[in-house]
């Protein structure tokens, strides 16, 4: 099973890879989108909406696909119609043709998040070791790379009626190749035969609750990228170039704590990375809240970044492994509360900036991440009910699963 597996686990890192590109392709379209159909904030803010919209619909149905046909299948097609969906923006001529080419974007990206997710979760069993963080890795690199040439595009004055097409047409053979490799609905079976079966027709709470953790976690990633580098600006009256610092400070973070994140996990375990990584998140915060300084504003960021890099995939981890005929809805539940915290997360600070000032406003992504530190009971009780990656030694020692079957007896174990 080796081989196979380490195909399944190339084709994923490539899936997440497209994923990440992709979305960054098109964030960096929206500026030049928003100038040519002369959009007002308040259009471009509903066009986005509709994005949002569409992920959260989609994210209900790839639930349900998958546990009927497997993550596999919804990921090889969700994988080809994201590529697709940059074409609709490019050549929108007015907001509402716009908003249906968004609301497909949404939708295919909605499908793709969870059934990838739901894929690396299967290919991480049969590794029996922690492999999910560096996945979301891999969607951190891609989002740069995407970035990256979106904005050399535009500095060449390469249009995007040509760009993005042309984007789209190399990502779709990308995924078209990749899918052969990925874990077909037999396979992963074979890999869940000690995973408990949930009440038919009900998700278990714990899934509702995991994905309150990831919600947490996802509000202090967009108030992170929404408002970091404005709080810079009224601080310590940063100019542009040194505000983005900001969210730059966390987003390398964050990148370089997925990179690394598996290699903490498989010698602390899930339990003490959530639980600590929660607690960094506060300190961080908190240097960002009362400080008052650059450099340890700076600092707080980058606190803040580490805190919670490996926080939602262990979350997306323990939801796709809770039972054995839900998975795919377990996970859809903790994928849609946390993607809905990195969307809520920001109008809620802003609303309560607006009441009070942005330093104020930013104390609620530091109290739901002390809820992050809290939540290692949820994500014990998840791998004590659950199959998980057996753990090495070290992660044993410290208090990790037994390796002597993939789920712990006792729900006292940490994974």
């Amino acid at each position: 099973m080796e081989p196979r597996s380490a195909a399944a686990r190339a084709a994923v890192f490539g899936y997440f890879g497209i994923n990440g590109t992709a979305l960054a392709l098109w964030v960096a379209h929206v500026p030049d989108i928003k100038r040519d159909l002369d959009l007002s904030p308040l259009q471009l803010g509903a066009a986005l909406l509709v994005v949002a919209g569409g992920a959260l619909v989609a994210m209900q149905v790839a639930g349900r696909l998958i546990d009927r046909v497997g993550s596999a299948a919804v990921t090889r097609i969700s994988g080809v119609l994201l590529p697709l969906t940059l074409v609709g923006p490019a050549f929108a001529p007015s907001l509402m043709w716009l908003a249906v080419a968004l609301a497909l974007l949404g939708a295919a990206n909605g499908l793709m998040d969870v059934s990838m997710n739901a894929q690396a979760v299967e290919v991480e069993r049969l590794y029996e070791r922690p492999i999910m963080s560096a996945f979301h890795a891999v969607f951190s690199v891609g989002g740069v790379v995407g970035a990256g040439l979106g904005a050399l595009l535009l500095s060449l004055d390469v249009s995007r009626e040509v760009s993005l097409p042309v984007a789209a047409v190399l990502l779709v053979v990308a995924a078209a190749t990749t899918g052969g490799r990925l874990l077909g609905k037999a396979e992963s079976a074979d890999a869940e035969d000690d995973t408990e079966p949930g009440a038919a027709g009900r998700l278990p709470l714990l899934a509702t609750l995991l994905g309150c953790v990831a919600f947490s976690s996802m509000v202090v990633e967009g108030a992170a990228a929404d408002w970091g580098g404005v709080h810079l600006q009224e601080t310590v009256d940063a100019d542009t170039g040194v505000s983005a610092l900001a969210y730059a400070a966390f987003a390398v973070a964050m990148t370089t704590g997925r990179a690394l994140g598996d290699r903490v996990v498989a010698r602390y375990g899930s339990v003490s990375v959530v639980r600590w990584g929660g607690a960094t998140a506060v300190a961080g915060l908190a240097l960002v809240v009362w400080s008052g300084s650059l450099v340890p504003i700076l600092l707080g960021w980058l606190l803040a970044g580490a805190g919670v890099a490996t926080v939602v995939p262990q979350i997306f981890t323990a939801a796709g492994n809770l039972s054995s005929d839900q998975s795919g809805a377990a996970l859809a539940r903790a994928a849609t509360l946390g993607y809905f915290g990195f969307l809520a997360g920001p109008p809620l600070v802003g609303w309560l900036a607006d009441l009070t000032d942005l330093s104020t406003a930013l104390l609620i992504p530091l109290l739901l991440a002390v809820t992050v530190a809290f939540s290692g009971p949820l994500v014990r009780r998840a791998t004590a009910t659950g199959t998980v990656p057996a753990q090495p030694a070290a992660a044993r020692d410290a208090g990790g699963l037994s390796s002597a079957g993939h789920h712990a007896n006792e729900p006292s174990g940490e994974k």
